[in-house]
C-alpha cells in the first residue's frame, strides 16, 4: 500500500498501535512492540510467534526487574528486520551501534532502562507508564528502521496501524486465540 503520511506520522502511528495493544490485548510491553513491527511491516512471523517472542521480557525479564521490555522488544524488532543474520540486514559492525542508539535514546527520553527503576517512578507518579514505555519503545524502534531502511515506509500496512481494539475485542481474540 502507498503510504501518503510522513516518516512522522507513521512513527506516532506505530506508537499508537503498539499502545492500543498493550491495552486492549493484555499484552506486556515487549510482546506489543515485536507483534506490531513484525504485523505492520509485513515481517516472516505468524501473530503468535511474533507476540509469544516477547514474552521471557516482560516485567523486566520475567519480573526481574532489569531491562525494560518495551526496549528489548524494540531491539529485538531491530534485530528481525536489520539484523546480521536477516537477508539483506547489516553487518555485525553496523547493527551493534544501532542497538546502541535504540538504547540511548531510549534512556534519554524515559531517565532509565531498567524496568525495576521505571516502575518505582511509576508508583511514586514520577515517570512513564508501562503504556507510555510500549508506545516509546515502538516509536524508537521504528524510527530507527525507517533511518537505515526508508524504503520500508513503502511495505507499512497503514489499515493494521490505524486499527484500534476495545478492551472487550481483545479479550475475544485472547480466548479464541485471533
Amino acid at each position: 500500500m502507498k503510504n501518503q503520511e510522513s516518516a512522522a506520522d507513521i512513527v506516532a502511528l506505530f506508537g499508537q498501535r503498539a499502545g492500543n495493544i498493550y491495552e486492549a490485548r493484555g499484552y506486556c510491553c515487549s510482546e506489543a512492540v515485536i507483534y506490531v513491527l513484525n504485523q505492520a511491516l509485513g515481517g516472516p512471523m505468524s501473530e503468535e510467534v511474533a507476540a509469544s517472542l516477547g514474552s521471557g521480557f516482560c516485567h523486566g525479564m520475567g519480573g526481574a526487574g532489569c531491562v525494560c521490555g518495551g526496549l528489548a522488544g524494540a531491539g529485538i524488532g531491530l534485530g528481525l528486520f536489520l539484523g546480521p543474520r536477516r537477508a539483506g540486514g547489516m553487518n555485525k559492525k553496523e547493527f551493534k551501534p544501532l542497538v546502541k542508539e535504540l538504547h540511548d535514546r531510549f534512556k534519554a527520553r524515559f531517565g532509565v532502562t531498567c524496568c525495576r527503576v521505571l516502575l518505582q517512578r511509576q508508583k511514586e507518579n514520577k515517570g512513564a507508564s508501562c503504556q507510555e514505555l510500549t508506545v516509546g519503545g515502538a516509536e524508537i524502534a521504528i524510527s530507527l528502521l525507517l533511518e537505515q531502511r526508508p524504503e520500508l515506509i513503502g511495505q507499512v500496512d497503514l489499515d493494521f496501524l490505524r486499527e484500534r481494539e476495545s478492551k472487550l475485542v481483545g479479550l475475544v481474540k485472547r480466548i479464541f486465540n485471533q
